[in-house]
């Protein structure tokens, strides 16, 4: 599809849109307000932790042991 011509002159859109019915069109109602307001909750599923349930995960490299600073 090709434009071949633009129509500038705002009588000449309006005499057009009337013939076609579409210059006064009613606009859409406004929505319905009787249901709830949307609300998004989230919920977070800490069952599956990605921590071990053990503390074999942690490790102490023997080359630089633990210090305490207490």
């Amino acid at each position: 599809m090709k434009v071949i011509s633009v129509i500038e002159d705002e009588d000449v859109i309006k005499k057009i849109l009337r013939h076609l019915g579409l210059w006064d069109r009613k606009p859409r109602p406004p929505p319905k307000a009787d249901s709830p307001p949307m609300t998004l909750e989230y919920q977070i599923d800490y069952t599956d932790s990605q921590l071990p349930a053990s503390d074999k995960w942690l490790y102490v490299d023997p080359v630089y042991p633990e210090t305490s600073t207490t």
